[in-house]
């Protein structure tokens, strides 16, 4: 794989080092900017210009003459706004032979093995970063002008130790820069790891240790116009942290990865690494009495071994190969445990691998192939298919709640919230069973026969998974994808309160996909709140589907912000509980639309299926006329809906909700609070990268969450959700009594 010679004049550097963090303490390193000076002298001696290196930086202030040494014109301070502008817009305008990229900083292994290099605002609580294999793509995308940079030489020096279960949960998705995007295969990219997955890049002497190893190998090269073997450097590379490591004066194992003109990947692995940590060790002994035990069982185990993770299987594999291949793949162990105990004697042995299992990898428990034949199964990550799968999970599993994301942080979180005692994934066969019924075939079939393959190798009794198919199939209309309307709706229309004691007439509807609405009641006499709640609760018992039915109050446009949501109601049990707890709640305006908005409601209303939440257009705040409130919802007349972020009392108090009717607004968010900071972080919480459509279930879920005891989290939420494709009857239906 030689490449033409760089012209180093012709080459540009990107170099980041993050020393300062905004949690402080410990989380302060000392060595990145050393290690980034390093580089750069490195580069500079090699014909790199000056104003060719872009650099970034937050180093501690003991540390920043060793930036200022370099002799730069300046530098930016490294922050999440500076690093998007670097990659997404500076680089872009770059042309040249050769582009090298360096970071050096916190990095940490998130949902899904993805690796999170943290920006310098990270803390405990809030671990943002820049996703690191989504980096390197962008660097061998249409990204760069398709024309310059044909090489181009990463190096991470970060860790990419995995957080706890619980920090994976609550962490943010790391930044993906890259979206869709062309791959140019004219184009190599080397990616320089400082750790293998799950690793830890050491510092010694305020310096990073793979860094020193690398440069001293990079100023061996000898100087020729074909530039530094970047294969032949990281050959010595690897060969002396063997070395260290055989010494047992550093665990620390690199990795490279080689993207070549072909747009073929190649990994550069290093031998197997020992085991040192105490549960692995425990895992090995386990091990290795069942495989001794059993005559050739460790021929037997490595066979399948090899058909099940891939891994190359000698003739007879010792019980540590066996270890470390598991240890190597993704479900790795609960694979090893499978086959073990169809190739050895099990019994105690056996027992003690599996305790060892729960400690070494926990929250894992489907097969290796398993995972991945149900991943490919719901196919894409934005496919609506894994959208009607966290659906369902959401539906079958009470109090289980999983983010939006690709397929396997959704497979890794449900995997991790729903741990099987005995191992079984009979939880997890519910929510596949639940997800089949809903699907059309050849989809159907397939997430069915994976259903039944997995329920075989676990011991589910086929009694048990054929009678969760006939439950899912009665309720298969209540999972629907995203984008599609409700399957059930509860309509209420409240008139205009009359009276000092806010007495309104109402009528409800019942409301079904491709049906008529059913008129369920009509009050004409103006009843008391207490009276409305009564009446609504005792229909809901009749007629509603707890998390499912979508619940709309239709309302005068002054009445909109009629708490609604907060009503209590009992559901036919003991304990009463707000509305919005038990059901998505939305409002909607009873009043119609002037003719000449009709238009525009129905273009924004048409992007909802297709939108996110962060397509939804955030009100200023200071809108205190009319006037500027209309002048503001119509600068984004395209958008499918708005955000009003001022707190009530900052708020245009007169006609706020009719001048928005009246402008088409057909999904607006706001929240009741009085406090800045309350209303910020709640909209920004439930508002996180979504799926539009989903929303309303989104913002049940949310309510559910908080202290009931304190303030409940989301009560004071609210939501309009206007479906022009859904009115209330016209004409109003004679009802039923109540």
């Amino acid at each position: 794989m030689t490449a033409p010679g760089p012209d180093w004049s012709r080459t540009h550097a990107l170099v980041v080092a993050v020393e300062e963090y905004a949690e402080g303490g410990d989380w302060c390193l000392d060595g990145p900017a050393q290690d980034a000076a390093n580089m750069i002298n490195w580069l500079l001696g090699r014909g790199v210009p000056r104003e060719n290196i872009h650099l970034l930086a937050s180093p501690r202030p003991k540390n920043k003459h060793l930036l200022d040494a370099i002799g730069l014109a300046g530098y930016d301070q490294v922050d999440q706004t500076t690093v998007r502008g670097l990659f997404r817009h500076r680089l872009a305008a770059l042309t040249g032979d050769w582009l090298w990229v360096y970071w050096a900083g916190h990095g940490v292994q998130v949902r899904g093995s993805q690796w999170s290099l943290l920006y310098p605002e990270a803390r405990d609580n809030d671990l943002i970063g820049i996703d690191a294999g989504n980096l390197i793509d962008l660097l061998q995308s249409d990204t760069l002008d398709p024309q310059h940079f044909r090489r181009v030489a990463m190096v991470m020096d970060a860790c990419r130790q995995p957080l706890s279960v619980r920090a994976q949960l609550n962490a943010s998705e790391p930044d993906r820069l890259l979206g869709t995007a062309t791959f140019q295969r004219a184009r190599q990219v080397f990616a320089m790891h400082a750790c293998e997955p799950g690793g830890l890049a050491k510092d010694r002497d305020g310096e990073g240790v793979f860094t020193r190893v690398l440069l001293d190998e990079l100023v061996t090269e000898d100087a020729d116009e074909a530039g530094p073997d970047l294969e032949a450097v990281w050959g010595r590379v690897k060969t002396e942290f063997e070395r260290r490591r055989d010494s047992r004066s550093t665990e620390q194992i690199p990795t490279m990865t080689v993207r070549d003109w072909d747009g073929n990947s190649q990994e550069f692995p290093f031998a197997a690494r020992p085991l040192l940590d105490p549960d692995e060790q425990r895992l090995l002994l386990a091990v290795t009495a069942l495989v001794d035990g059993t005559p050739g069982a460790a021929a037997a185990c490595g066979a399948r071994l090899s058909e099940e993770l891939g891994a190359t299987s000698g003739e007879a594999p010792t019980a540590r190969d066996l270890v470390h291949w598991a240890l190597d793949a993704h479900h790795g162990i609960t694979t090893l445990l499978h086959v073990l105990a169809e190739t050895t004697r099990g019994g105690a042995p056996l027992e003690d691998a599996r305790r060892g299992a729960l400690k070494t990898r926990p929250g894992e428990w489907l097969l290796h192939t398993e995972y991945d034949a149900l991943a490919a199964l719901l196919g894409a990550d934005d496919s609506p298919l894994l959208e009607i799968f966290v659906r369902a999970a959401h539906n079958e599993l009470s109090g289980v709640r999983i983010r939006p994301g690709t397929v396997r942080t959704v497979l890794d979180a449900l995997e991790q919230l729903v741990q099987p005692r005995p191992p079984s994934p009979r939880q997890l066969l519910r929510v596949v069973e639940r997800t089949a019924a809903a699907v059309p075939e050849p989809a159907r079939s397939a997430l069915r026969a994976w259903s039944d393959g997995c329920a075989e190798r676990s011991g589910t009794a086929r009694d048990a998974l054929l009678t969760s198919r006939a439950y899912a199939e009665e309720r298969a209309d209540a999972i629907a994808p995203a984008g599609t309307a409700f399957d059930h709706r509860i309509q209420i229309e409240l008139s205009a309160r009359t009276g000092t004691d806010q007495r309104r007439t109402y009528q409800v509807w019942s409301a079904r996909a491709g049906r008529s609405a059913m008129s369920l009641a009509k009050v004409d006499t103006p009843s008391l709140p207490a009276d409305i709640r009564l009446g609504l609760d005792e229909l809901l018992v009749e007629n509603g589907r707890v998390h499912e039915t979508l619940v709309e109050f239709f309302l005068p446009s002054s009445d909109l912000d009629l708490d609604v949501h907060r009503w209590g109601i009992t559901n036919g049990s003991s304990l009463e509980r707000p509305l919005g707890v038990d059901y998505p709640v939305v409002v909607r305006p009873a009043d119609e639309r002037p003719k000449p908005v009709v238009p525009n409601h129905r273009l924004r209303w048409d992007r909802v299926a297709a939108s996110t939440t962060g397509d939804l257009h955030w009100l200023p705040d200071g809108l205190g006329e009319e006037l500027a409130l209309y002048r503001a919802l119509s600068e984004r007349a395209s958008a499918p809906g708005v955000v009003m972020t001022a707190p009530t009392r900052a708020r245009p108090r007169a006609r706020m909700f009719a001048v928005c009717v009246y402008s088409g607004i057909p999904v607006l968010v706001w929240h009741r609070g009085e406090e800045r900071r309350t209303v910020d972080s709640q909209l920004k919480s439930v508002l996180s990268d979504g799926h539009l459509p989903s929303l309303p279930h989104r913002l049940r879920e949310f309510r559910c969450g908080g202290d009931p005891e304190t303030e409940r989290q989301g009560r004071h939420l609210a939501l309009l959700w206007d479906d022009p494709d859904l009115p209330l009857p016209r004409p109003l239906a004679l009802s039923a009594p109540m």
